[in-house]
């Protein structure tokens, strides 16, 4: 990644574990690049990382560097979305089936776009041909944090004191609610 200018006068270092985490995704690792880490513990290094990603200014140039490269990127996040939404469908009965009590994998060729997508590695094995799949359950969860379905919901609640019989009515018409 091409390193753009440090306009908050943040130390080369604290510069360099920015640019290494934009990089990685990975504060702990960026922190060994950034720092010299040999006689650290793995336990120190994470809370160094953390810690320094907490620090304003910091926090600040991490950001700078996410809009840049969202900028620069011509990956949208419907572009994301399309390419998830191909693993979350993806059924296996797309890529084999089963007849006269064998198993038979379809023809490459006639997998279609999305389908292809899907396949995160296909071997040979001793057991024969391995076909696998991306992860649905990774998938999904990112899916959900994009959209915001995973997001917190705000219960604004006044208590007063009711009856028991009215109380579990309450109770059960928020619980359809969440």
């Amino acid at each position: 990644m091409e390193q753009s200018k440090n306009p908050i006068n943040l130390t080369v270092k604290q510069e360099n574990f920015c640019q290494a985490y934009i990089e990685t995704g990975n504060a702990s690792e960026a922190y060994r690049r950034a720092y010299s880490c040999r006689k650290m513990k793995d336990s120190v290094i994470n809370i160094k990382a953390c810690e320094l990603l907490k620090n304003g200014k910091v926090t600040v140039r991490v950001r700078q560097l996410q809009a840049e490269l969202k900028k620069s990127s011509d990956i949208k996040k419907a572009d994301i979305l399309e390419e998830l939404s191909c693993i979350v469908f993806a059924d296996i009965r797309d890529y084999v089936s089963f007849k006269d009590g064998k198993l038979q994998f379809k023809d490459f060729d006639q997998l279609t776009d999305k389908q292809a997508r899907a396949i995160e590695s296909i071997r040979k094995s001793k057991n024969g041909i391995e076909i696998k799949l991306h992860g649905k359950s990774w998938s999904i969860e990112r899916i959900c944090k994009m959209l915001g379905y995973d997001a917190a919901k705000d219960l604004n609640l006044s208590i007063e004191r009711l009856p028991d019989d009215q109380l579990l009515t309450v109770i059960e018409q928020l619980s359809k609610k969440i």
